[in-house]
């Protein structure tokens, strides 16, 4: 378990008010809507929590490697700079990558918590929170608070730029930034805080883009292959469908995907999840909370897997499969979004581009569900999916709340 200075920790804190403040000034300044405070403000008590959820509930985990690469990079770089600018740029000299990871592997215990003669899962990630470790006084949870607040910006960035392009109902911020998953799991220093919201920014900014000059939405999508290189085609491939929307061009955007399900995406998932559930690779997966799902690595073997995993991710964990706390959140909000999708379906008036953003949210989380078998990984992850599926039924919705709202009130 990672030991935390109090004294430290407040420190921490003090910061990260201060931050938060400094922004809150800007949004005024900026005239932002008022709810971005309460978004914000939100955001940073998630990270709190998100920071003790993997402290001291799992005591291990990617939020606690990304504080201690990102705190050892920072030690090096304020007490020995020249091994802290090789560790933080090995990649650009065989020199540096030969002394960056000398260096990174001399001092495990550097923080008091060994977590691993290890690779960082994703050392580029680590990096790139660097100035939040500073910007947070070093401290554990002025770090997740700090990611949670960078993390909402970005979100509420690519709110904006999905509500230029759809003119939807400003309400849906209340699902966009509230919803419990997308608050805890988009908080805190792990990758998908900044992955996603970049990754509905890319995609986006590609439907809608219309001069070269918009190089942020360029920008957005280089650090999100840095990420996620798996979510760039994602955010490509819709936007550039919701761009030339057409019966033709999503009848052949169909059929190529699942071609790609079948013969790629499949074959890799099968492997990834027989590796997962690996007890050799993996010792504690007996205590994990896991679901199982039989599929074969051929082409119609990933289909049916393909088909198999969708009511898992979309709506699991089933009561029967409920085994810990955590998982009954889980279920319960999957459950709650479940009704209220199918509710707002049955009041939804249908177009081309409303049944892509849904049908691209379903495969998502299908996919996503044939590689994870970690109910955990699964809840943080199917957001990927969910986010397009909420744009879609909020685009569906659209002409029955104009109605509503044009109708005239009776005397």
């Amino acid at each position: 378990m990672l030991t935390l200075d109090p004294l430290h920790e407040s420190i921490g804190f003090l910061l990260t008010g201060g931050w938060l403040g400094y922004v809150s000034y800007q949004i005024e300044r900026h005239r932002q809507p008022p709810w971005l405070h309460l978004v914000l403000v939100a955001k940073v008590i998630a990270g709190w929590i998100f920071g003790w959820l993997y402290a001291s509930y799992y005591c291990h985990g990617d939020t606690l490697k990304a504080y201690l690469t990102a705190g050892r990079i920072f030690h090096y770089l304020w007490a020995e700079p020249q091994n802290g600018i090789a560790l933080l740029f090995r990649e650009l000299s065989p020199q540096w990558e030969a002394r960056g990871w000398e260096v990174f592997f001399r001092d495990i215990h550097l923080y008091g918590y060994d977590y691993e003669w290890s690779e960082p899962s994703n050392y580029v990630f680590y990096r790139l929170i660097v100035p939040l470790y500073a910007a947070a006084g070093g401290s554990y949870y002025g770090l997740q608070s700090m990611a949670a607040l960078v993390g909402g910006l970005l979100s509420y960035a690519a709110y904006r730029r999905w509500q230029k392009l759809l003119h939807v109902p400003t309400g849906i911020w209340v699902i966009w930034f509230l919803m419990p998953s997308a608050l805890l799991w988009t908080s805190g220093a792990l990758r998908d805080t900044i992955a996603l919201p970049l990754m509905l920014y890319g995609a986006a900014w590609t439907a809608s883009v219309h001069s070269v000059r918009e190089a942020i939405g360029v920008l957005s999508l280089i650090v999100l292959g840095f990420l996620r290189v798996e979510a760039v085609p994602v955010a490509l491939g819709i936007g550039f469908l919701y761009r030339w929307a057409a019966l033709g061009l999503l009848t052949a955007a169909v059929i190529s995907s699942f071609i790609v399900l079948g013969w790629i995406i499949g074959p890799w998932s099968y492997a990834y999840r027989t590796e997962a559930l690996n007890p050799a690779i993996h010792p504690d997966v007996a205590e994990a909370s896991v679901f199982f799902l039989h599929y074969q690595p051929t082409f119609w073997g990933s289909i049916i897997g393909w088909i198999k995993a969708l009511p898992y991710g979309l709506l699991g964990p089933f009561p029967w499969q409920i085994k810990k706390p955590l998982l009954l959140l889980y279920g319960l909000e999957v459950w709650a979004m479940g009704a209220l999708g199918l509710y707002w379906m049955r009041r939804g008036r249908w177009n081309l581009r409303a049944v892509l953003l849904i049908g691209a949210g379903l495969f998502i989380i299908g996919v996503i569900a044939m590689a994870m078998p970690y109910w955990g990984t699964l809840a943080r992850q199917r957001l990927y999916g969910l986010y397009f599926m909420i744009l879609g039924i909020a685009l569906a919705l659209k002409p029955a709340l104009e109605q509503t709202e044009h109708r005239p009130s009776q005397p």
